[in-house]
């Protein structure tokens, strides 16, 4: 369907003026109608804002809303509508969704230093198990994805706004779960995210059934729902957005939804990962560490203990490969550093908190290990042993369901993994694969 822009000169602040608009076309049920805002280049003070008009039905803004939004101060020229291309060089680059802002009021607060992204997250149960907690994910996604990417800092200020964390160990958590979905992707320090384009994952063992995965908003999923049948299925104790499943769904352009059918992602990703030394490879290298100048714990098993047998000579760090978390003598904010030190090479290394603590098992024989049960469809990995994220990611989007814990709280288990995708994984982290 066409868009077209009808413009308008205001005063105030951008956050002001966007509340404004999004208010008054939600309550008017017009999200639909109008999707999107535009704000002039550097918009400060005094500046033009854009709104988006996706109809055929009238010539000027629908719904008698431009009366409604002159009563607010907001003037549009319903006379003269402007095609996307007139106003591209007018224009910040950022579509701002109306459902995507209203999902998340605005709120001027102090600055709280999110700490380290590759932190651990945490594990366990969220503190809030109920249907409500499902909701809140569902609309974290949806502003997520309106805003497209952004910064680790500002995805936690997402999660405090929606009260869905206390602190930043569940908000790294909550990063994970979204990651492991294949809602998201993160840059290699784990500082940004960005929201990956919508995509048809499909079932190892039903492959004309699936679930839809990366960005969606409700007026997205109005038009899928438009085209086919979607199913909510929640996770074990709400602990995600639902998967939204479906079936016999054709994802090509013919119904105007630009949607990749993404095939059975879980084994085309198993088939691309590296093995455990080309994986440690790709890991983001720091340069020099003052160690002299930091308090320095390693990983044994179960926690970090203080560490005195890591220091440097002549340029040369001397010390075990390892797990470490740092931080500098002195600092009184608490921040801490995760990182790994793999003394072979002289790297120090950026990645994943699970990824590395997997490293620490060792890159040879690395000790892990993993149980399929092959008429169930079911992989089972020790908690302590929890495998780095994109290999991990491959098993979740086996089922589009996130982990559960086994009977054994000690476990963790992964549903409708076939025995070849088990071999394959456990094959690159050199697990030892038991089957039953």
């Amino acid at each position: 369907m066409e868009r077209k822009y009808f413009y308008a000169r205001t005063v105030g602040t951008p956050e002001s003026v966007l509340q404004r608009i999004t208010t008054t076309v939600v309550a008017a049920g017009l999200a639909s109608e109008i999707p999107l805002v535009k704000l002039e280049r550097r918009a400060r003070g005094e500046f033009y804002v854009f709104l988006c008009v996706e109809s055929g039905e009238t010539s000027g803004i629908p719904g008698g809303l431009g009366k409604s939004l002159q009563e607010l101060g907001l003037r549009f020229d319903e006379n003269v509508p402007l095609p996307p291309d007139q106003i591209k060089t007018m224009v910040q680059s950022q579509d701002i969704e109306i459902h995507g802002f209203s999902a998340l009021r605005y709120r001027q607060k102090e600055y709280v230093d999110p700490g380290d992204p590759g932190d651990q997250p945490e594990f366990g149960i969220p503190r809030s198990v109920s249907p409500e907690s499902s909701k809140l994910m569902e609309r974290l996604l949806h502003w997520l994805s309106a805003h497209g990417d952004g910064t680790w800092e500002g995805f936690k200020q997402a999660c405090d706004v929606l009260q869905l964390v206390h602190d930043g160990q569940e908000a790294r958590s909550v990063l994970r779960r979204f990651v492991l979905l294949g809602h998201m992707d993160l840059s290699p320090d784990g500082s940004r995210w960005s929201v990956g384009p919508p995509v048809l994952v499909r079932f190892p063992d039903k492959p004309n059934g699936g679930f839809l995965s990366g960005q969606r908003t409700e007026s997205f999923l109005k038009k899928v729902r438009e085209s086919c049948s979607l199913f909510e299925t929640p996770h074990r104790h709400y602990a995600g957005p639902p998967r939204l499943d479906f079936t016999n769904f054709c994802a090509s352009g013919d119904n105007g939804l630009e949607i990749t059918d993404g095939g059975i992602t879980s084994i085309r990703l198993a088939g691309l990962l590296p093995d455990l030394r080309a994986w440690m490879d790709c890991l983001q290298p720091l340069g020099s560490l003052a160690v002299s100048s930091l308090q320095v714990e390693k990983w044994q098993t179960g926690g970090f203990q203080p560490c005195d047998t890591l220091y440097e000579r002549n340029g040369i760090y001397h010390g075990d490969s390892g797990m470490y978390r740092v931080r500098r003598e002195g600092d009184r904010s608490g921040r801490t550093l995760t990182i790994f030190f793999d003394e072979p090479n002289q790297r120090w290394l950026r990645g994943d908190w699970y990824g590395l603590r997997f490293l620490s098992l060792g890159t040879g024989n690395s000790g892990a290990e993993a149980v399929h049960e092959s008429d169930a469809g079911v992989l089972s990995i020790p908690v302590a042993q929890r495998w780095p994220l994109l290999y991990e990611r491959a098993l979740t989007l086996a089922s589009g369901m996130l982990p559960e814990t086994a009977t054994n709280p000690d476990w963790l288990c992964y549903p409708n993994i076939s025995s070849d995708l088990a071999k394959e994984l456990s094959g690159k982290l050199n697990v030892d694969l038991r089957e039953n």
